[in-house]
């Protein structure tokens, strides 16, 4: 599992084996997932489990709105520049990936969670 966050630039995924599960959100909806501010270790990550939210600590993370994808050998998933994703492998599986730049097209979504 790679934990919720965003990266600074454009990531272009390929898988080459196996398969994996994207669960995907806008940057407008960094309100919802309890981001650890900037400055923080974790920072760009979100506090919450995704795979055991608490929800009473967390309340906001029930608005959260996703999109999720499978991405099985061959597939390539393109990532914006601030979209959030959380990874959970499904079985044993190679990617290989490239960042390619900055795209401020989200930038001022972001922006509203302090970074």
């Amino acid at each position: 599992i790679a934990e919720n966050h965003f990266d600074g630039s454009r990531n272009m995924v390929a898988l080459l084996g196996g398969e994996r599960r994207y669960i995907l959100a806008h940057p407008n909806q960094c309100n919802n997932l309890a981001l650890y501010k900037k400055g923080h270790p974790s920072s760009r990550h979100s506090a919450v489990d995704w795979s055991n939210p608490n929800w009473n600590k967390f309340p906001q993370f029930r608005d959260a709105e996703v999109n999720e994808v499978v991405l099985q050998a061959g597939d390539v998933l393109y990532l914006p520049t601030y979209w959030f994703h959380h990874i959970i492998s499904l079985d044993l599986n190679f990617q290989c990936n490239t960042r390619s730049g900055i795209d401020k097209k989200y930038e001022d979504e972001i922006d509203v969670c302090g970074f």
